[in-house]
């Protein structure tokens, strides 16, 4: 969030009863949203001089039955473009009971200034207040979110810090240089093999790196995630390594190879929900119930450190590099790149990469607003049907081009690295080499980074892909 200008002596406290005739009067006057209103739920910021009652500014936290929202920011008109109405946001958000921090708003141009951003993905009882509100008060009224968790989010010497922790667990993936794809592209291609990692993905890093930060009692509670497979072995693969239990829920007809191989790991399946959605509600709930920490596939900032030790071993590794393309799913990965490379090398080029079967990162990176979108790919690694407010704000900050490539292009490129480096891919993992493949001319004289990401394809897929070529 943007810093301000320094403010007068002033306290910031809960309101009283006494003030809340104030508060409610200012509220009608104002057209700000009266319903349910009550003192507790206000803040109110004072300073001798300040207008009626000491009063220059309040705002509130309003609850529903399932969740919060921030609303009825006011500032005394004789007070305003000073600053207050920052502070107070600033405050509430600070004092919020959840992470996401939402707000109902025809001025979404000032929360964005804030570091809110505009969001189609709201809970239920937010979607009913909007169509109230747009129906009876103000017709331009959207809703926004800020995340808090993007305030735990990792810096530079986090992701040195994961680089020391995972260290004594797995060694640096190697970084090719691949002279067919140089000649094909017309640029120094690299390749960065993390196929290669011992569960096969590049996820396994953040995983490693949750568990060697967890406290032994961290460690004893267990933890609990929803997955695709990637992840879930991923968090299988770092909770076999200190011995603590783990619970991966998954959706209905989930990859065999990868159930198989995250129950190999000794963590637990357990299969609920027509989609990834459902299996994560179903997770965040079992993990309340048995005590365990739910662990999320994006907003856990341990994750995001270790998976980001990729793009150091790739400034370390190629100094010069000027172009470094890598796929998004959720977006863990390229945050990585956007954090590191950024701030190691701030001319580098970082480019990711989404399916066209499933562009909600990218429809809200391109439209600065949180979006669904359908599900329709092959690219399990890929199949992310939410975008989430940390990668998407960090994109939108830092990010210099999202590619969509499709099935089609993601099956020749898993061909053309069997053929051209001897590397095996799955979709997901080939994404990159799709994306560069439809970059051309924009990487000509270049030097390169390519992520393959992962190798889990089930052989019978591969089998269908290399018999249709």
């Amino acid at each position: 969030m943007t810093t301000e200008t320094a403010l007068p002596s002033h306290e910031i406290r809960p309101a009283t009863s006494e003030e809340f005739p104030f508060i409610r009067e200012t509220v009608a006057r104002l057209r700000l949203d009266g319903e349910a209103l009550e003192p507790q739920q206000f803040i109110v910021v004072r300073r001798e001089g300040g207008g009626p009652g000491g009063i220059i500014a309040f705002g509130r936290i309003k609850p529903y039955r399932e969740t919060h929202e921030l609303g009825c920011v006011a500032v005394v008109e004789e007070e305003r473009g000073r600053g207050w109405g920052e502070l107070v946001v600033r405050e509430l958000i600070r004092r919020f009971p959840q992470d996401e921090v939402y707000v109902t708003t025809d001025l979404p141009e000032y929360f964005e200034r804030l570091g809110f951003l505009r969001t189609e993905v709201l809970p239920r009882e937010l979607e009913e207040k909007i169509s109230r509100v747009c129906r009876d008060l103000r017709p331009d009224a959207v809703g926004m979110i800020y995340d808090r968790c993007i305030e735990r989010w990792p810096t530079l010497a986090d992701v040195y810090r994961a680089k020391h922790a995972i260290e004594p667990y797995l060694k640096p993936t190697p970084l090719v240089h691949n002279p067919h794809l140089s000649r094909l592209l017309g640029c120094e291609a690299y390749l960065k093999l993390e196929n290669l990692q011992p569960i096969g993905v590049f996820k396994v890093r953040g995983g490693v790196n949750l568990a060697a930060s967890l406290s032994e009692q961290g460690s004893r509670r267990g933890i609990v995630g929803a997955s695709t497979g990637n992840h879930g072995q991923s968090l299988a693969y770092a909770a076999r390594l200190v011995g603590m239990r783990c619970v991966i829920a998954m959706p209905r007809r989930p990859n065999p190879l990868k159930v198989e191989a995250i129950e190999a790991l000794g963590a637990e399946v357990a299969v609920h929900g027509r989609d990834f959605e459902k299996a994560r509600v179903w997770a965040e709930r079992f993990g309340e119930q048995e005590g365990m920490r739910y662990v999320h596939h994006i907003n856990a900032p341990e994750l995001v450190a270790g998976v980001s030790t990729i793009s150091l071993e790739i400034v370390e590794e190629l100094p010069d590099v000027e172009v470094i393309i890598a796929p998004i799913g959720g977006g863990s990965g390229v945050t990585g790149h956007c954090i590191v490379a950024k701030a190691l090398r701030p001319d580098v080029q970082v480019i990711g990469v989404q399916a066209e079967g499933a562009p909600a990162v990218y429809r809200s990176w391109k439209e600065r607003r949180l979006q669904n979108a359908p599900i329709d790919t092959i690219a399990e690694g890929l199949a992310t049907g939410t975008a989430f407010f940390q990668p998407v704000r960090t994109f939108i900050d830092h990010l210099d081009d999202m590619l969509l490539v499709s099935d089609d292009e993601m099956r020749d490129a898993i061909v053309l690295l069997l053929r051209a480096a001897r590397q095996l891919a799955e979709p997901s993992g080939a994404a990159a080499t799709a994306a560069a493949l439809k970059l051309g001319k924009r990487l000509k004289g270049k030097k390169v980074a390519i992520l393959l990401s992962g190798g889990n394809i089930p052989t019978e897929d591969l089998r269908r892909i290399l018999r249709r070529r």
